[in-house]
C-alpha cells in the first residue's frame, strides 16, 4: 500500500464521514473460490453492527487482534491464512458490513468496478454477511467517476 493510499484510508476511517464499527484493512476476498494465494484485497471493511474499533494494524487499536499477522509473519502465516481460519469460526458469521475502496491522486472508474467485484467475493466468502454499503473514497473529484459510482449505488466520499 502506498503512503498516499494509507493516509487517505486513515483520514477517512477517523473522520465523521466513515461508518462506526469494527474496522479491518487489506481484507482478502475470494478465499473460498480459489487456490491458496489466489484472492483480491479489499481496502477496508467495516463491521457496522460492532462497537467502534480502529483497524488492528493501527497503534491506537485497543481491541482483540484477530487478523494482524505481524507477529506470525516470521513463521510464514499471512493475513489470508488468518482470515481463512476466522471464516471457519462463528465469531463473525452474521455481520452487516460496509466495503470501502480508496483511490488517491486521480479518481478512476476501475476502482469502482473493483469494489463491485469485491462485494461478490466477500459475499461468497462470508455467506452470513450482508453488504449494506459500498463506499468509494478519493481525494480528487472527477465527474464521470462520481456519475458511474452513483448509478451503481456506490457512495462517493471526497477526503482532502
Amino acid at each position: 500500500m502506498t503512503d498516499a493510499r494509507g493516509s487517505l484510508r486513515r483520514a477517512f476511517i477517523e473522520s465523521d464521514a466513515s461508518p462506526d464499527g469494527k474496522w479491518w484493512v487489506d481484507v482478502p476476498a475470494g478465499l473460498s473460490l480459489g487456490e491458496e494465494g489466489d484472492h483480491v484485497t479489499v481496502d477496508a471493511v467495516c463491521l457496522t453492527d460492532r462497537e467502534q474499533e480502529l483497524p488492528e494494524v493501527y497503534t491506537a487499536h485497543a481491541g482483540t487482534e484477530y487478523v494482524n499477522p505481524e507477529a506470525d509473519e516470521a513463521v510464514g502465516v499471512t493475513k489470508a491464512d488468518l482470515f481463512e481460519t476466522l471464516r471457519g469460526k462463528d465469531t463473525f458469521a452474521e455481520e452487516t458490513v460496509t466495503l470501502v475502496a480508496f483511490d488517491p491522486g486521480a479518481a478512476r472508474v476501475g476502482t469502482v468496478g473493483d469494489l463491485l467485484a469485491a462485494r461478490e467475493l466477500i459475499e461468497a466468502d462470508w455467506p452470513g454477511w450482508t453488504v449494506a454499503d459500498l463506499v468509494y473514497v478519493s481525494d480528487t473529484d472527477r465527474a464521470h467517476v462520481t456519475r458511474a459510482a452513483k448509478e451503481l449505488d456506490v457512495r462517493v466520499v471526497r477526503v482532502a
